[in-house]
């Protein structure tokens, strides 16, 4: 009941706010959109509604996590905004008949992610884990051991994430010729998620706050703002937020109304001040073409400085029509609907054709044994093919990814893998009578890994480069661990 009546008073209040700003115009020509809208709003909160009815409500449960934080907000709330016009992107004259192809749009969705369901309820994915199983370790780390470990990860993370900066491969900007080894790098960066979220799960579980519990909670506090300028992203914020809460629920804390509101609140603040901060650096900048530290810095402080003069009510008006455009995917994707049969032969052009199929083996080969390998599937030929804007990446999203490449048939049969691999990853390292720390850290990483915006062809190399960072990352934290035990004559191991 917690999480139905926040969402219900996000969103009256989030169109409530944009009714009073906008010139409200009842156009009933717009209208033909929300029984769709509420007959996908149906079939993708069925699951959060299932295990609410069950009392095993969990917002990281793989059919949930990805229903609340991307495909409702994305396409029914999208939806609803762009019937009332409060979402009108520019891209909305190339979608032909949108009276037919927005609604066939939702279809896609719908189709796709009652496939995730089945393929969660398939026993395949229950099978996998059970045989993966046997070949994980047994670590047993107390939330005491892995305050060392966990240092280590997030100092890791923070020389990579530095280094990818000045790389151009962090923050609002883009590299004109990918290196060698900066996929390498790419991945290495995800250090930082591992060792933030395991000192959190160790804040939340430790019993006794020492000096290193005020240390560890003061930086882990101060990394949240400066990554967020740097980045320049609207989604910083509302990620870190995200594992803060992931941290505080997998410690084994309650989650009671008081506690449910809080987090309600700084979901929902999260996502509102990154989009402001976002779109407002992103203005600033105006392009991502890449530039100096010194320079991008001083943009950074523009920015914030640019935020702290300027009138409050237009911050928050700008603020909310920000945030309606960028919660509005459906329009997106309509576009790929309406348009991949005819586009379908300059998609070579464009290096897009078969993307899914060529990704899947190009990605595995290193870039340092194949110099010249093409990019994978490239935003921003996709961008310049579909919407005639290169110098922006559009959703993709895997719905429309699986539509282009294998047409209709695709969406069902590609989301029903992603279901399989959901509840094989669920069932190998949360489902399980002893989910250990290290199981918790892996699990969030994997799930997060799955983007509902992007291509579907990036995901199974991703996902493979992923786990040998994990593995490897892991493995060297368990042996500080080992280490730390030692030098504290602890014989526990």
């Amino acid at each position: 009941m917690p999480v139905i009546i926040l969402w219900g008073a996000m969103i009256l209040f989030f169109l409530g706010f944009l009714w009073l700003l906008s010139d409200f115009n009842f156009s009933i020509e717009r209208y033909y959109l929300l029984p769709w809208c509420v007959l996908a709003a149906i079939v993708i909160l069925s699951p959060s509604f299932y295990f609410l009815y069950k009392k095993k409500f969990d917002l990281f449960h793989p059919l949930v996590f990805g229903a609340l934080t991307y495909v409702f907000p994305a396409f029914v709330f999208g939806g609803i905004l762009l019937s009332f016009g409060w979402s009108e992107p520019f891209y909305l004259t190339f979608i032909e008949d949108p009276y037919y192809n927005l609604p066939l749009t939702l279809v896609y969705v719908m189709i796709g992610f009652i496939s995730i369901i089945a393929g969660y309820s398939l026993p395949l994915g229950k099978i996998i884990s059970t045989k993966m199983n046997s070949w994980l370790p047994t670590w047993e780390w107390d939330p005491s051991d892995v305050w060392v470990p966990g240092i280590f990860l997030v100092v890791a993370g923070v020389i990579f994430n530095i280094i990818g900066f000045i790389q151009g491969l962090v923050g609002f900007q883009r590299v004109d010729e990918v290196g060698i080894f900066d996929g390498l790098l790419f991945f290495l960066i995800i250090l930082l998620t591992e060792g933030s979220l395991l000192l959190w799960l160790a804040i939340f579980s430790n019993k006794y706050k020492t000096g290193i519990y005020y240390i560890v909670l003061a930086g882990l506090i101060a990394v949240i703002p400066v990554k967020m300028a740097l980045q320049g992203n609207r989604g910083s914020l509302v990620g870190s937020a995200l594992i803060i809460v992931f941290a505080f629920q997998f410690s084994g804390r309650k989650l009671k109304l008081k506690n449910t509101v809080i987090i309600g609140a700084i979901l929902v603040v999260s996502i509102f001040i990154g989009m402001i901060y976002g779109t407002a650096f992103r203005n600033i900048k105006g392009s991502e073409s890449r530039a100096n530290t010194d320079s991008y810095i001083v943009q950074v402080a523009a920015t914030i400085d640019y935020l702290l003069v300027k009138d409050t009510g237009k911050i928050l008006a700008e603020g909310m029509q920000n945030m309606a455009e960028r919660i509005d995917n459906l329009s997106a994707m309509g576009v790929v609907v309406a348009n991949h049969e005819h586009l379908k032969p300059y998609e070579a052009g464009f290096g897009l054709e078969d993307n899914i199929v060529n990704d899947l083996y190009t990605s595995f080969i290193p870039r340092f044994i194949w110099e010249d390998k093409p990019n994978t599937s490239d935003a921003r030929a996709y961008s310049d093919l579909y919407f005639n804007f290169s110098e922006n990446s559009f959703a993709i999203t895997p719905f429309g990814d699986l539509l282009r490449n294998f047409g209709p048939i695709g969406v069902p049969l590609g989301m029903l893998i992603i279901g399989i691999y959901f509840r094989a990853i669920y069932d190998l390292l949360i489902n399980t009578d002893k989910p250990l720390l290290w199981k918790k850290v892996s699990y969030f990483v994997l799930l997060t890994l799955f983007s509902f915006e992007s291509f579907y062809a990036t995901f199974f190399p991703t996902l493979v480069r992923t786990v040998i960072v994990l593995v490897i990352s892991l493995y060297l934290a368990n042996i500080i661990v080992k280490l730390v035990r030692g030098s504290t004559n602890n014989p526990r191991f």
